[in-house]
């Protein structure tokens, strides 16, 4: 019975909790049916830093604590104060304040918390004394009990609510003692490795305490186990009941209710199997849920579940017998709010919302398993979950994960963790892990979230150097035991989307993966600069704010001379973010042999790299600026159509392009489609170009070519901006899509001037030479001046390397007639691949005509274009590359020459000869190399040596 007691429960009930007008059953992590003594509230505390050994019950003068539980450590220290406990408690070794600049990594943001232990003490009065146990929701993150003085029993985890069973006997009439001692020594895993995942590694293991409920509880009945599970021919579905086989009654009753109405019902003496028909189906798009009724003897139990099937078919995955593309974005566990995982039911439903409404599917939770609200909010809302443990649970504790969450119909995959090495050791245990998921669910498992070891970051295995470098063994064995892979795909749809590996050749890698489904890991990771002024949003005290992560941004960018753009930074950011996000999803639909992605990020997320602004959204789900949930949807749904413009959005006015259009659906068959184009003209909504066709009938769940079209731009003597619009009707399922586009005049190469000099290449003595004798110069290049490599591929978020936003002054004349909205869009992306930002440091007039914004984390003044009067002499410097035949750079070529040698040259900042020289000669300031790819090098669980031992 005692052992009984101990196993984790899964699809426990107790009573309705009323929320808003109606009822609302949640699930508890206790036996089936039970009744209860609350334990939250006040006890009695003790601090000991050292933690405690003995298994002698701890003799505690404490103080009294009135809200001890549920809470966490490093929330409670007023309190603590308040109530007269006067220990200097230790902090998390862990935690820095950050102070930027930072020319290489930054760690990730940690709490000051409280390390160590609190050993807790109350008294409980009650009646009944047999078939006790205590449940919790959450300890973080071991915990020991004594009861009445004797010690029995610990557990160590923090993913899911956990049950210590009380011996009979042990409890008496009247009030009994209860002690725990809970620590918050980090938790050890399979080969001693130390668990870790982002509610503990963000915090680097400092977060403590007793979270959620915590009850004494009771025994009614000995059901302990409750789940569905839906048969793979979608004909039946299975109400698996476990502890029943404990009882002396041989049967109970079940009802199936579809509100009120009852659907099936009938007794069984354990497992039983119902036919689905005539039942629906849950969903994404239709999340139907029944109510599961079971009567036994010591009264009811009730579950709401859902019938549903996800599978692996090929290189495709199909839920309920139809294909599905896997829409994913990556949950990291941010809450800027309460720091720690809300247990508020509204908040999810809002966050499940917010994504539904964006075109998302599905959610991966990033190495956490998030709490009973948040996975009731996926069920009830229709939200497919990745639930990924923390890097190396035990396989203890995975069963406990899966027994947790297969009661929720969201849940369709699992898998162990994030970005860790694939070897010998962790081969065996991914074996073990996909037995427990594949024995104890009707759910998917892969193996981790890019795998280390195996697609790349490669061990002395041997190793195959086509159709990319991998380790063929290993993941042919990886394949015999696993459903699908998450890739990492060698960064071509996250760190390199723009100039890594195309479509077709990602696409040509599907038999490396052994023919099975991919998802792609983590796609985009583009940085955006900064909104500052979200700090006013955070709680007073927030140990987030305290760390820096805004106020250190403000101080450098006072310190560069440029606080009143700041505003101006992050909204140009957000532009140049968003068309990179857009590419990057319409790359990975173009792709025939990937079926999903889980996209980094939503929102903002600041654990990681110490402010982490990498979201569409802000912290608080708001889209940026320039984003809206159409454009979204344009490349987030089912159906989405894709071009083969790739980044190629510039050409000569007057010619034909030809566009390939394909669709990417997963929405239904389209039968009878038709394909309509059409070319606007910005400046005057006028249409320029339209044509329509008829493309047959469209089938579900592949990338179909649609077919070429020769895009007509009209002749025109000034650069235009158009939008060339797509639109798809095939009966059931309907997409659009649209491409910015630039069409500039051919030019012929300009002149020599007899009052100007253009050059490609300087030395600093011929040009402070020339500026001495009064010149006009042109540089077309970086020249004699500290430089950095530009590229159109935005910098990575949280990373100190490449640019984060451009800014463009729209009235110069030097750019008179070139379509902008003052930052650099696409009619700029040969132009800055492969150019150089100059560095414009050392106290000098700042005030660029085309400014680069370095990251902030490394603010360094930096412009591509930018003029200066020095003394008699006149300076304008473009490093921006030419050439390649790119329309754009031959025509801004040809207006600079023009521009440089006419009267509009007139500089409105002065430099001296000396401050000349001062600005060339300045030491370069550069980032360090980014050392933080598909890994954490801040993550001490990753760097550690394995540990010889069981994998239990």
């Amino acid at each position: 019975m005692l052992e009984m007691m101990k196993r984790i429960a899964i699809v426990r009930f107790a009573a309705g909790v009323a929320i808003g007008a109606f009822a609302l059953i949640l699930p508890t992590a206790a036996m089936c049916i039970y009744d209860a003594v609350p334990l939250d509230g006040a006890w009695e505390m003790a601090y000991m830093p050292e933690g405690w050994v003995s298994a002698a019950c701890p003799e505690i003068h404490g103080v009294r604590i009135e809200c001890a539980v549920p809470g966490c450590w490093e929330d409670m220290v007023p309190r603590l104060r308040t109530a007269g406990m006067t220990d200097e408690f230790k902090p998390n070794p862990q935690y820095q304040r950050q102070t930027l600049p930072l020319g290489d990594g930054a760690k990730d943001l940690t709490s000051p918390g409280v390390s160590g232990c609190f050993v807790y003490r109350r008294m409980v009065r009650i009646d009944r004394t047999n078939g006790a146990f205590l449940g919790f929701d959450c300890v973080r993150n071991k915990v020991r009990v004594w009861v009445n003085g004797k010690f029995i029993d610990s557990h160590e985890g923090f993913s899911t609510p956990f049950e210590i069973g009380i011996p009979d006997g042990l409890l008496k009439s009247g009030d009994n003692e209860i002690v725990l001692a809970v620590s918050n020594d980090p938790c050890v895993g399979y080969n001693g490795r130390e668990v870790c995942g982002l509610t503990t590694r963000a915090l680097f293991a400092s977060t403590g305490g007793i979270e959620g409920k915590l009850e004494l509880r009771f025994a009614k009945s000995p059901l302990s186990d409750v789940y569905v599970t839906t048969a793979k021919d979608l004909k039946s579905f299975t109400v698996h009941v476990a502890g029943w086989d404990k009882c002396t009654a041989s049967t109970f009753g079940y009802e199936i209710l579809d509100g009120v109405r009852v659907v099936a019902q009938g007794e069984a003496d354990g497992d039983f199997t119902l036919s689905a028909d005539g039942m629906c189906f849950w969903s994404p798009e239709s999340p139907k849920r029944y109510e599961l009724v079971l009567k036994t003897a010591g009264g009811e139990y009730r579950q709401r579940f859902g019938i549903r099937r996800f599978v692996a078919d090929g290189e495709k995955l199909r839920l309920n017998g139809e294909f599905v593309y896997l829409r994913g974005v990556t949950e990291h566990c941010y809450f800027p709010k309460t720091v720690h995982l809300p247990r508020d039911l509204a908040y999810y439903r809002m966050i499940t919302d917010k994504r539904k409404e964006l075109g998302f599917n599905f959610v991966r939770f990033h190495t956490f398993v998030p709490p009973e609200e948040y996975l009731y909010a996926t069920d009830e809302l229709g939200m497919l979950v990745h639930l990924e443990s923390p890097n190396f649970v035990t396989l203890d504790e995975y069963q406990d994960i899966v027994a947790f969450a297969r009661r929720h119909p969201s849940v369709v995959i699992y898998c162990t963790g994030n970005e860790t090495t694939i070897d010998d050791r962790a081969e065996t245990y991914l074996e073990a892990v996909a037995g427990i998921v594949h024995d104890g669910t009707d759910a998917l498992f892969t193996p981790m979230s890019a795998m280390r070891g195996v697609e790349y970051m490669l061990g002395k295995e041997e190793i195959a150097e086509s159709p990319f470098r991998h380790n063929p063994a290993r993941m042919k064995r990886l394949a015999a035991f696993c459903d699908f892979f998450t890739s990492y795909q060698l960064g071509a749809t996250s760190y390199d989307s723009l100039n890594g590996a195309a479509a077709s050749e990602v696409d040509g890698w599907g038999d490396a993966y052994c023919n099975k489904p991919r998802v792609s890991h983590e796609i985009c990771i583009n940085g955006s600069f900064p909104d500052v002024s979200l700090e006013t949003e955070y709680p007073e005290g927030s140990p987030i704010v305290a760390s820096g992560v805004f106020s250190e941004i403000r101080r450098q960018l006072a310190s560069n001379g440029v606080d009143d753009r700041a505003e101006t930074y992050m909204r140009n950011s957000s532009e140049w973010s968003r068309r990179i996000r857009k590419f990057t999803f319409e790359k990975v639909r173009s792709m025939r042999r990937t079926t999903g992605y889980d996209f980094l990020g939503d929102i903002n997320t600041h654990w990681h790299t110490f402010g982490y602004f990498v979201g569409m959204m802000d912290e608080f789900y708001r889209l940026k600026p320039g984003e809206d949930v159409e454009n979204v949807r344009r490349y987030n749904s089912a159906a989405v159509l894709v071009s083969d413009l790739g980044s190629c959005f510039n050409v000569h006015a007057g010619e034909r392009k030809p566009v390939a259009l394909s669709i990417s659906n997963f929405a239904s068959l389209a039968p009878g489609a038709a394909l309509r184009l059409s070319l606007v003209r910005c400046d005057d909504g006028k249409t320029v170009w339209r044509e329509e066709r008829n493309v047959g009938d469209v089938q579900c769940g592949d990338v179909t070519t649609l077919g070429t079209f020769d895009v007509a731009f009209p002749a025109a003597n000034r650069p235009c901006k158009y939008i060339l619009h797509a639109s798809f009707e095939g009966r059931r399922v309907s997409a659009s899509n649209e491409w910015e586009t630039y069409a500039f005049p051919r030019v012929a190469a300009m002149p020599a001037q007899k009052n100007l000099h253009v050059v490609e290449n300087i030395s600093e003595g011929d040009l402070l030479a020339a500026m001495a004798r009064g010149e006009r110069v042109l540089l077309l290049g970086a020249g004699p001046f500290k430089s950095m490599p530009t590229t159109y591929q935005i910098g990575i978020a949280g990373r100190p390397n490449r640019n984060y936003a451009t800014v463009v002054k729209r009235d110069h004349p030097s750019l008179a007639g070139l379509p902008n909205d003052g930052y650099c869009g696409w009619q700029f992306r040969w132009l800055m691949e492969g150019g150089a930002a100059v560095q414009l440091e050392g106290g000098i007039p700042f005030d660029p005509v085309v400014e680069i914004v370095a990251s902030d984390k490394f603010l360094v003044r930096r412009a591509a274009l930018f003029e200066y009067q020095v003394g008699a002499g006149r300076l304008v410097v473009c490093s921006f590359k030419f050439g390649d035949g790119d329309p754009a750079a031959e025509w801004l070529k040809n207006q600079l020459v023009r521009y440089a040698a006419s009267d509009a040259f007139q500089p409105t900042q002065s430099l001296s000869h000396e401050q000349l020289r001062n600005v060339i000669e300045a030491p370069a300031l550069l980032p360090g190399k980014d050392r933080n790819r598909a890994t954490n090098p801040n993550d001490p669980s990753s760097h550690r040596r394995n540990i010889e031992g069981n994998i239990r």
